[in-house]
């Protein structure tokens, strides 16, 4: 199975060819998919730092003596 489908529609009959990577393609298309999941994991770590920091805010304002509802008003956008 070809990777690549090209059209050439600059003549009077269009032209489909199909062919595979060149080895930079296929490095290029290795580097991306490394960079995606390399940003994925970056921001699930952001996520759960997030979801770290607001559970340590809520502890210390709570030991400050707010209920629940103060804290949810607070910390709710």
């Amino acid at each position: 199975m070809a990777d690549v489908t090209e059209t050439d529609l600059t003549t009077d009959l269009p032209t489909i060819t199909e062919r595979d990577f060149t080895p930079e393609e296929l490095a290029q298309r290795e580097a991306d998919a490394a960079a995606a999941i390399q940003a994925q994991v970056d921001a699930d770590a952001a996520e759960a730092n997030r979801v770290a920091l607001r559970a340590s805010a809520e502890s210390k304002l709570a030991k400050l003596g707010l209920t629940v509802e103060e804290i949810t008003a607070v910390l709710t956008p």
